[in-house]
């Protein structure tokens, strides 16, 4: 669960309490939006602004002034991370300015060590560009030292929690100006030694389309997959329908436009990850309903990495 949710929902109840009714959506919109501009507006960039901001685009994801809105909510963002993470700013720059999408290894408190080891074998590989690893848990919080570049976002650091976890980090991201978009790593992708990647292929790969990877085409995937990896207690049995061809988790490529479009309907919507429990599938099947389809490539061989992977998929039998 995203942090901010428990603080949207207290001040739902405190506004419905002063306006002594029930407030639709509509009245949400307004009063988040006036609020932002009597209080926060004009103040130092914080969470409430941001909160609010989320709070008008889910109450009214269709109203007509939805372009600025977000446009908004990323400036606020830009400048509450400039202010309280400038690490994290100056990264997402240096990266872009490289032409490079930015590298990020997924992970959590229990597989840190195991995650700044592949961030650190990755920053070579990667053209000296070091990945950031992103956990859940606590305060928004990003540390850089000797031992590698964390991000804290606060959302879950459990096995469900992990679609929130990227969605979240996706939007951070996009607002920072991913506009070579990002790269998604997972903990325990391996460098294979003995390989020089060229810097121009792998711009040349990523120019390929707006979402690459190592495709899954089938729709006999394993249902089971999170079963006795989740703290909560969740349905044994993943019940959502095969959609579309979907990039398997362990590496795959977003362009900015496929960022952006996927942080905007996230935003608007965050009811889209409700019943997910792979952040994979769920991106696959957004991005298809977007318009945005799945490009099979195998960025491993370019960058001589070993993602390591168990295969999800399972073989149909009677």
């Amino acid at each position: 669960m995203y942090a901010a949710d428990t603080a949207e929902r207290d001040l739902i109840a405190e506004l419905t309490d002063e306006a002594g009714r029930r407030l639709s959506s509509i009245d949400l919109h307004q009063i988040a939006l006036r609020l932002f501009v009597d209080h926060c507006i004009d103040d130092e960039p914080s969470a409430t602004g941001q909160m609010l901001l989320r709070l008008a685009l889910k109450a009214s994801p269709y109203s007509e002034n939805l372009a600025d809105i977000l446009a908004a909510y990323r400036e606020i963002t830009r400048q509450r991370v400039a202010r309280e993470l400038p690490g994290l700013a100056e990264w997402v720059a240096a990266t872009a300015a490289r032409r490079l999408p930015l590298p990020v290894v997924l992970s959590c408190d229990a597989y840190l060590g195991k995650a700044r080891e592949t961030a650190c074998a990755l920053t070579d590989r990667y053209f000296g560009v070091q990945p950031v690893i992103v956990i859940g848990g606590g305060a928004l919080a990003f540390e850089r030292d000797d031992a590698g570049a964390v991000l804290r976002l606060p959302v879950g650091d459990v096995y469900e929690a992990l679609p929130a976890k990227v969605f979240e980090s996706w939007t951070l991201l996009e607002a920072l100006g991913a506009r070579h978009g990002v790269l998604k790593i997972d903990d325990d992708t391996r460098v294979l030694p003995g390989i020089a990647a060229d810097v121009d292929e792998t711009r040349a790969v990523f120019a390929e389309g707006d979402y690459i990877g190592v495709t899954v085409a089938s729709p006999f995937h394993d249902r089971c997959w999170h079963h006795g990896k989740c703290t909560a207690p969740v349905p044994a049995i993943y019940g959502k329908p095969f959609v579309a061809p979907w990039i398997r988790g362990a590496l795959y490529y977003l362009s900015g436009s496929a960022l952006a479009r996927l942080t905007a309907h996230y935003l608007c919507f965050p009811g889209c990850l409700d019943g997910e429990y792979y952040e994979d599938k769920a991106t696959g099947d957004l991005l298809h309903m977007l318009g945005v389809p799945a490009v099979g490539y195998a960025i491993e061989s370019v960058l001589g990495l070993d993602t390591d992977a168990p295969e999800r998929g399972v073989g149909l039998t009677t």
